[in-house]
């Protein structure tokens, strides 16, 4: 993958094989966060990114008079990369039996892909970036580089007014590019839109880039988070807001290679995807897939944590 902002999507289309342009492309039909998210190749393993901390200061002066001088200062942050893949096997049982060669390992490449952008959706929220994973949205706020925003003290239910704050507490630019949540919250965005204002519609229809529905509000897409691997809901309603446990997050972001949020790929944006044929220390056909991904919060305005929402 070249370096610039691409989307995985885009750099699908530069696969080297249809194998690995067909794990690419289901990894993103699988992912809102990889369809929308640009990303960037880096030569080696981390990224550094100069993040503005203080302005220089401007003053008045009188005649003969001299400026006091200042300066702008900027905090360094380095960003990692982590290993992410797996192996896949198929038995030539599957292979020579119950299909042909193609299909078969199609549909088991499929089930990986599938499996590997739930995986980096779980992280790219809860990624501590101390367990061999990489440092996901929720550790980068935590460190400064995001917004935070309490529903309430002991969690609350979302309002219309809790969204526009949301979006004021993004600075970056007028609106973010998605709204991130799970779908109990999307119908409670619904609900409320329909029936706060009569006769102002502040929900509408677009699609993504596949051409499927999206619901926008106040014209921003919606994307609904699913599950992780396994069948557990990545932004579920199982996050502590003082008394109460049972309250969830909802995301904005707005997404641009080094100004905003996005994704970086390491050795140079290398997305691995290999079929080694039939091996010989065991009757099946084994493959290899391996990306390296990180995620960079550039601007700390980028990014908003809307948490301790009741339903």
């Amino acid at each position: 993958m070249a370096s610039g902002s691409l989307s995985l999507l885009e750099a699908a289309k530069y696969g080297s094989t249809t194998l690995g342009r067909g794990v690419v492309t289901t990894l993103i039909q699988e992912s809102p966060i990889l369809e929308m998210l640009p990303f960037t190749g880096i030569s080696g393993n981390a990224i550094k990114v100069s993040v503005e901390d203080t302005l220089p200061s401007p003053a008045f002066r009188d005649v003969n008079e001299t400026y006091t001088r200042s300066h702008g200062t900027d905090t360094e942050r380095y960003f990692g990369c982590a290993i992410l893949g797996g192996e896949v096997f198929i038995d030539n049982y599957i292979v020579r039996v119950q299909a042909d060669q193609v299909s078969a390992k199609a549909r088991q490449y499929g089930k990986f892909a599938k499996a590997m952008s739930r995986t980096f959706d779980k992280y790219f929220f809860d990624g501590t970036g101390t367990a061999k994973d990489f440092k996901g949205i929720n550790a980068l706020i935590d460190d400064g580089l995001g917004q935070k925003r309490a529903a309430g003290t002991n969690g609350a239910a979302l309002t219309l007014d809790m969204l526009d704050e949301t979006f004021d507490d993004l600075r970056s630019q007028s609106s973010p590019d998605v709204l991130l949540m799970n779908r109990t919250l999307r119908r409670d965005i619904n609900k409320l839109a329909r029936t706060t204002y009569s006769g102002i519609s502040l929900i509408d229809v677009g699609t993504d880039v596949f051409g499927r529905q999206v619901t926008t509000y106040n014209g921003t897409p919606i994307r609904l988070v699913g599950d992780d691997k396994d069948g557990n809901a990545i932004l579920g309603f199982d996050e502590t807001q003082g008394s109460s446990s049972t309250t969830a997050s909802i995301y904005a972001i707005a997404f641009g290679t080094d100004e905003n949020v996005y994704g970086i790929l390491g050795l140079g944006g290398s997305f691995d995807v290999k079929d080694f044929g039939e091996t010989e220390a065991a009757p099946g056909h084994l493959g290899r897939v391996e990306v390296y991904p990180g995620i960079v919060v550039a601007n700390s305005f980028s990014v908003v944590r809307l948490h301790g929402v009741t339903s």
